[in-house]
């Protein structure tokens, strides 16, 4: 559930209210879109990166579909997998691929040819799941078929008249009284019971991908870069005017923004110490780790592209003044980092100062604290 909340909270982060208009493009038979309202009626003829308030797909999607806001509902057909995660999150057309959804409400209502990874506060299945699936939540209904294996870990378990199970259904409830499930989705002898307290070890170690070679390294480590480079891109589309003051007074100075962004984000992190002391806070103090995390992961987002911009102008090429200078900007600095890093001993600690000068200039440009303030 941390890293769930973490990832709703980047999100949050990464689409202030602020926005005022959006930005799209194609990038290698891409689609890049955000928005307050995205709304993808045409053919994409590969992968689509979508994020707003609210993204509606009703067109065909050849490839895969990565999507983040407050309502995400696809509507039109996936050739690939599907990413999504929101508030709500809506899959009403066919997938060829798997889905990896998370919201506070998720609903699945059509053929998915793969495996499913659903977790949510409400999480319902009325489709048609040809592999496995693993369903996680505090309100779960199943009123579909799964072909496959189910593991399901949920405070409230309802089966619909049409649900039906082909594999075996791992069951993670408190106690084994707890587990009811008809004769008409499962036989008993394919029921298991498992405590809650192995639900994470095991989804993890089902999930858990072999040992990876060189390339399966870099293509993690091209895969950074993407995702750095569309959120970076994201925010900047979606909100230029404060990207652009938050780049103006980062790049001035610097070395105020490192120190102001040790400042900030050692704040946030001891904040976890003082709110355990206080006894009653010990329950508020899991957020406000989520919190400095979120703050860490969007202060190296904004590092790198304020690197990307440094670097792009720095060879002459000016300063970004559209989407495209935008998402070409974060790119540039998302690579740079991700070859930083790779430098014994110091590459960490360059990577660290570029995330610190990132959560310096959010610092300054959402609260200009006096002692920054010009003379």
């Amino acid at each position: 559930m941390l890293r769930q909340f973490i990832l709703l909270a980047a999100i949050a982060l990464a689409t202030p209210a602020v926005a005022q208009d959006g930005g799209s493009f194609t990038l290698g038979g891409d689609a890049y879109q955000a928005g307050r309202t995205v709304d993808v009626g045409g053919t994409v003829d590969g992968d689509l990166f979508a994020a707003g308030n609210r993204v509606e797909v009703d067109g065909e999607v050849t490839g895969t579909v990565h999507a983040a806001g407050r309502v995400v509902a696809l509507d039109g057909a996936v050739g690939g997998n599907v990413y999504a995660a929101g508030m709500d999150v809506e899959v009403d057309g066919p997938v060829a691929g798997n889905v990896t959804a998370m919201g506070n409400s998720v609903t699945l209502d059509d053929e998915i040819a793969g495996n499913v990874r659903a977790m949510g506060g409400d999480v319902t299945v009325g489709g048609t799941i040809a592999g496995s699936a693993i369903l996680g939540g505090e309100a779960i209904v199943v009123d579909g078929e799964i072909a496959g294996d189910l593991s399901i870990a949920g405070a409230n378990v309802d089966w619909g008249d049409a649900a039906t199970v082909g594999g075996t259904i791992l069951y993670y409830a408190e106690d084994a009284d707890d587990v009811n499930v008809p004769e008409s989705v499962a036989p008993a002898e394919r029921v298991e019971f498992r405590s809650m307290e192995g639900w994470e070890d095991d989804i993890e170690e089902a999930t858990e991908q072999a040992r990876p070679g060189f390339w399966a390294k870099l293509s993690g480590l091209f895969g950074g870069v993407i995702l750095t480079t569309l959120v970076a891109t994201l925010v900047a589309a979606l909100a230029p005017n404060f990207t652009m003051t938050l780049r103006e007074g980062a790049l001035a100075s610097p070395l105020r923004s490192l120190w102001i962004g040790a400042l900030g984000l050692s704040a946030a992190i001891g904040s976890t110490v003082v709110l355990a002391m206080t006894g009653i806070g010990i329950f508020i103090a899991p957020l406000a780790i989520a919190l400095a995390v979120a703050l860490g992961f969007i202060g190296y987002v904004i590092g790198a592209y304020l690197l990307g911009v440094w670097a792009v102008d720095a060879v002459g090429q000016g300063l970004p003044d559209s989407t495209l200078d935008r998402a070409i900007a974060a790119f540039v600095g998302a690579a740079i980092l991700a070859l930083v890093v790779l430098i014994p001993f110091i590459g960490w600690l360059a990577v660290f100062a570029v995330l610190l000068i990132g959560v310096g200039g959010l610092m300054i440009r959402l609260f200009g604290p006096r002692f920054y303030a010009e003379a």
